[in-house]
């Protein structure tokens, strides 16, 4: 156990999808007192005495008032929130359904403002607190058939950092976490789709990984922490220069694409 987190009261949405419940598991492993969202199914490996679950509709603003009622019935206090809930749908943007759109809009983005929004009430008033969003590199280099995706990640980073200048000398920190690609079956429903292909040119990290970043984060915090750090310098160099994104994107197309086939056969 770390004696840092010993106690700690940490809220973590989205807690079932394969970041999310590495991230909960660790928490909980480190002695902190985790209460976990869930939208469909609790995870079957779950038995941790330090976990308490809720199922939430995270789109739902009653849903959240539930969440964050939850919480402070069972512990009257909330240290830490962790933003991990997110979807993907890739494929061509002309043929992505508006239902799609808007659940990746108001999962992605629109939620996560409104229940940091909330629970900055509460932060405030404790005096203290630390919210950390899990981010993507798609919020650094643009993801070509992932659009929508890349769009409410570029919005989160642009919030986050704004965020924490506003949140300076409250006693609350922020922090974002960006993975590149990760093991996950998000990943994996990524690989189904015929286009898509840039997640896949580098080799995926697990969730192990960025939970352990995530517990670093939180003990150390900082504003944005790129995993793995080999794609930091890379993807910057990238958002730099829409134009250099061009002329190489057909070389890493196809570096995705070859990275894609080794996935498929490992997975």
């Amino acid at each position: 156990m770390k004696k840092e987190l010993l106690d700690k009261v940490i809220l973590v949405t989205g807690g079932s999808g394969g970041i999310g419940n590495a991230i909960v598991n660790q928490l909980s492993n480190s002695g902190a007192k985790v209460i976990s969202t869930y939208n469909h199914n609790i995870p079957v490996s779950v038995s941790d005495k330090n976990i308490l679950w809720i199922q939430s509709n995270l789109i739902n603003s009653e849903d959240q008032d539930n969440v964050i009622s939850f919480t402070l019935k069972n512990f009257g206090k909330i240290d830490i929130l962790v933003n991990c809930a997110g979807i993907l749908e890739p494929g061509n943007f002309l043929f992505l359904s508006k239902e799609k759109l808007k659940e990746m809009i108001d999962l992605n983005l629109t939620s996560v403002l409104m229940i940091i929004q909330k629970i900055l009430v509460v932060m405030k008033d404790q005096g203290f607190g630390h919210i950390v969003n899990i981010g993507s590199l798609g919020a650094i280099v643009p993801m070509p058939y992932s659009a929508v995706y890349c769009a409410t990640k570029f919005a989160l980073r642009g919030f986050s950092f704004s965020l924490s200048e506003e949140l300076k000398g409250t006693g609350i920190n922020f922090s974002l976490v960006t993975p590149g690609s990760v093991i996950t079956k998000m990943l994996k429903h990524e690989s189904q789709s015929e286009d898509s292909a840039i997640s896949f040119t580098s080799k995926p990290i697990t969730p192990i990984k960025v939970a352990n970043t995530v517990l670093k984060v939180i003990q150390k915090p900082s504003i944005e922490t790129i995993i793995p750090s080999s794609q930091s310098i890379p993807s910057k160099l990238l958002a730099f220069s829409p134009a250099l994104f061009s002329k190489l994107y057909k070389i890493l197309h196809r570096m995705g694409v070859a990275g894609k086939k080794k996935y498929i056969l490992r997975f």
